[in-house]
């Protein structure tokens, strides 16, 4: 499980948005787009649905579309 605090700040704000907030959600594991059967997303948490974790430095980007 990730949360808001996990993100890298560097790069600014890295909140986890609400699925209900957002038009499209693309999880990438290490460059790799997951499917959607690997995750959850709620307001400020992503969850994984595998059974091995990233390993440590892998980089996780969860990406979000909103289209107005």
């Amino acid at each position: 499980m990730y949360t808001n605090s996990d993100g890298f700040g560097k790069y600014g704000i890295t909140e986890i948005l609400s699925p209900n907030e957002v038009s499209y959600i693309n999880l990438f594991i290490n460059g790799i787009l997951q499917p959607q059967s690997n995750y959850q997303v709620e307001n400020g948490k992503l969850t994984l649905l595998v059974d091995k974790a990233p390993s440590e430095g892998v980089p996780i980007t969860l990406q979000f579309i909103i289209i107005n």
